[in-house]
């Protein structure tokens, strides 16, 4: 299932680019006819990518079933198929439209995993920008741009930014809920969510500047220079968890 999933998400990058490259036409005519077979290749590639993720969500569908995975809401196979799609949406850039993260819970109650399992995976989506900008400050020290000092302030910052990230979030894109109800009587809850990669980081630098600029040993410029908004999505588009490890 791996290789599929890689072969789909390589389908969809190419798509991407062809969403990003501009058309070179001599004349409007010539450029009207160019977007209108760019716009029936990128059709043609999108059912094929459906087909295949409708597929491959319907087969691991039915093992999570045999696991004694259930759902309240949409069929497993629909709410994978989502998922998946969504793993792999690409902006024209070339840089992932969302933030993702899944996580697992268990409680004696559905709801108290259910909310467990949401909050957790809210925190693992900050967790992604924080790592990211901590590793920008690794990054900057080496080139001796900033000091020690600033580094361990930065990194400290950074880290204890991260509760109030995910609080400031808000309401999370959930594209996968299942659960297991199991012999003890407690509930597991699985769960993925999504954010938009741009708002996600926005905030995060917003709130990391606030703190920041608290800190008087700081140099300023070497600050919005080190969260520079492009910095930081090219760094987290690399840190993004591989697309195999999620379909585990």
């Amino acid at each position: 299932m791996k290789k599929t999933i890689k072969l789909l998400g390589m389908a969809i990058f190419a798509l991407s680019l062809m969403m990003a490259t501009p058309a070179f036409a001599q004349s409007a005519k010539a450029q009207k006819k160019e977007n209108k077979e760019l716009k029936k290749d990128q059709k043609e590639i999108h059912e094929s990518l459906y087909k295949k993720a409708e597929k491959m969500a319907i087969k691991e569908a039915k093992k999570l079933e045999k696991e004694g995975w259930r759902t309240m809401g949409l069929p497993i196979a629909k709410q994978l198929d989502e998922t998946w799609m969504k793993m792999y949406d690409k902006e024209p850039s070339g840089h992932p439209r969302y933030i993702w993260a899944q996580e697992m819970a268990t409680a004696n109650t559905f709801a108290a995993a259910q909310s467990q399992a949401d909050n957790v995976a809210k925190l693992r989506i900050a967790s992604q920008v924080s790592s990211s900008v901590a590793a920008l400050t690794d990054v900057a020290l080496a080139n001796q741009e900033i000091s020690s000092k600033e580094a361990a302030s930065i990194t400290k910052t950074v880290e204890n930014a991260k509760i109030i990230v995910s609080q400031k979030l808000g309401r999370v894109f959930k594209t996968l809920e299942i659960y297991q109800e199991l012999n003890n009587g407690n509930y597991r809850v699985r769960v993925a969510v999504f954010y938009d990669m741009k708002a996600a980081i926005s905030i995060a630098r917003e709130v990391m500047l606030e703190e920041l600029k608290k800190d008087s040993d700081i140099n300023k410029a070497q600050l919005e220079k080190l969260l520079d908004m492009d910095n930081i999505s090219n760094q987290v588009s690399r840190d993004l968890p591989q697309h195999d490890e999620i379909a585990e």
